[in-house]
């Protein structure tokens, strides 16, 4: 309440001026003679404050755009099982009983091809197959060894890293799909040079090297030697070890052990990509994409994927596992083609790539047989 003295000023300023409806604020100004100025941090923390307003506007504008342009790919499903022969005039009548519905994909579940090129041909001496579970973070990898023998009717030669340089990637796809059951949904094909770099510009990866390698390929100018152990490794050094197959005596772990070192340092390099010492190589790693990599993935698509990966636990995420088969196959003729026995890999193919909500079975999987086998000499 206005105390006595504001009261008289009250009635001297009506009376003056003839006025009213002045307020006790406006009075006040009067007794002050100036209005109380703002301090300087009351104006810094109002601005401050405008600029978090607009910044959340703006974040929740990327929010809305991204949730309605960066959505998962579709999955394609299987047909249901067609109905019986001579059905179709019984169609409107009641069925008794329910068809079972046809397999059908796991939602979120994707698969991917990583491929990789020989420097001396054009043949994909590294296939591995990648099952990414959006929905529970869970990535499974499966080498195809190089010389798996597939069946197939536009070249005799049934080894299966001619695919990609004979008959294009849609063939290659298909031809695992055939061979293993199990579907591919996109590929990434990376040059050896995009290798190197991508390791060079992460400044080289770790990897323990389980043996001693001595190999030398005087016509590629492919020199490998590093010893049993932890090797701290450049993008060249890299290379050679994931190429490594055999020493000099012919002792070695040929294809199988290649395809667990190709892995062991797929992992290694992921783990140096989404780092934090990383993000400020966003713009190198979009170059060396640019230049080397071939993939039938999307734009949004790669947005999508990458949003998601980073949340997948590098060190429990990721199981990788082998394909159990023998190395010394002939094939149409064909010498050191690698065959499979369907119960000696339903189990890792069920475990880590199967993207169905059903196994897959003896049944799913067209797997050429050897005609004999043969090292050197015929073993049986």
């Amino acid at each position: 309440m206005p105390n006595r003295g504001e009261l008289v000023i009250l009635d001297r300023y009506i009376a003056e001026t003839g006025k009213r409806g002045t307020t006790l604020a406006r009075i006040q100004t009067q007794r002050g003679g100036k209005r109380r100025k703002r301090s300087p941090l009351f104006r810094i923390g109002m601005v401050l404050y405008g600029i978090l307003v607009a910044l959340s506007a703006v974040i929740v504008g990327v929010y809305a755009v991204w949730n309605l342009t960066v959505r998962p790919p579709e999955i394609p499903q299987e047909p249901d099982p067609a109905p019986p022969a001579g059905s179709g005039s019984q169609a409107a009548e009641p069925v008794e009983q329910e068809q079972p519905a046809g397999r059908q994909r796991r939602e979120d579940v994707y698969n991917f091809v990583l491929l990789g090129r020989d420097r001396e041909s054009a043949n994909t001496d590294t296939i591995i197959v990648v099952s990414y579970d959006v929905a529970n973070q869970k990535v499974g990898m499966i080498s195809i060894p190089r010389d798996t023998a597939v069946n197939r009717d536009w070249r005799k030669d049934p080894k299966i890293n001619g695919a990609y340089a004979g008959a294009g990637v849609d063939v290659l796809k298909e031809e695992i799909e055939q061979t293993f059951g199990i579907p591919i949904d996109y590929y990434i094909y990376v040059d050896l040079k995009g290798f190197v770099a991508l390791v060079d510009e992460l400044e080289g990866v770790d990897v323990y090297i389980p043996e001693e390698m001595n190999y030398d390929d005087p016509y590629q100018d492919l020199h490998i030697h590093y010893t049993k152990g932890q090797h701290h490794l450049n993008g060249q050094q890299a290379m050679e070890v994931v190429r490594f197959r055999h020493n000099n005596d012919g002792s070695g772990y040929t294809d199988v052990g290649r395809a667990e070192m190709q892995r062991q340092v797929l992992v290694a390099l992921a783990k140096k990509v989404v780092s934090w010492n990383s993000l400020t190589k966003v713009q190198e790693f979009v170059e060396i994409f640019q230049e080397y990599v071939k993939t039938d993935l999307s734009t949004t698509d790669m947005l999508y994927f990458a949003s998601q990966a980073v949340g997948v636990d590098l060190d429990t995420g990721i199981t990788q596992g082998t394909l159990k088969g023998r190395g010394e196959g002939v094939v149409r003729g064909y010498k050191y083609c690698f065959v499979f026995q369907a119960e000696d890999i339903l189990p890792t193919l069920n475990e880590l790539v199967n993207p169905y909500d059903q196994p897959l079975t003896e049944e799913d999987l067209d797997l050429p047989q050897a005609e004999y086998y043969w090292n050197g000499t015929v073993i049986d």
